[in-house]
């Protein structure tokens, strides 16, 4: 393993980013269209050990001016190593002034502890947040 690095994600990152989610997630959370503009227009950060992506987190922003985290991927060999916090206090840094929100299942636990542990609030408890007949996520927002 090398020094892992953050940084803002390139547009050329955009699929292995994808297959980073697919990979961890067991599901396509990202499409193929979404993701270059997510990049190019949003708030993408990706961490690389050597030339291997390893974790990213994808976020826009809302008609509201807050930023929407839509995720936080990290490869599971790499987990543990608070690379997922690395990349949330990045974005952080960058959308100063900015609240951040976020849906997060409710069965996660890793992502419910990091969210609290950088000071993010429970809003609510959402059913079926994104209508595909999922079960209850909490909404979260963090003050910036």
């Amino acid at each position: 393993m090398q020094k892992i690095k953050i940084g803002k994600a390139k547009v050329s990152d955009s699929q292995t980013i994808r297959k980073l989610e697919e990979k961890v997630w067991d599901e396509e959370v990202t499409n193929k269209y979404d993701i270059p503009m997510f990049v190019r227009f949003g708030y993408v950060y990706v961490a690389h050990d050597g030339k291997k992506l390893i974790g990213a987190i994808v976020g826009y922003r809302t008609n509201r001016d807050e930023i929407y985290i839509c995720d936080l991927v990290v490869d599971k060999k790499y987990r543990g190593l608070k690379i997922g916090e690395r990349l949330y206090r990045k974005l952080l840094k960058d959308t100063k002034g900015k609240n951040t929100v976020s849906f997060i299942n409710l069965g996660n636990a890793e992502s419910i502890g990091l969210h609290k542990k950088l000071g993010a609030k429970i809003v609510g408890k959402i059913k079926n947040a994104y209508n595909l007949g999922e079960g209850n996520r909490l909404f979260v927002r963090l003050k910036n």
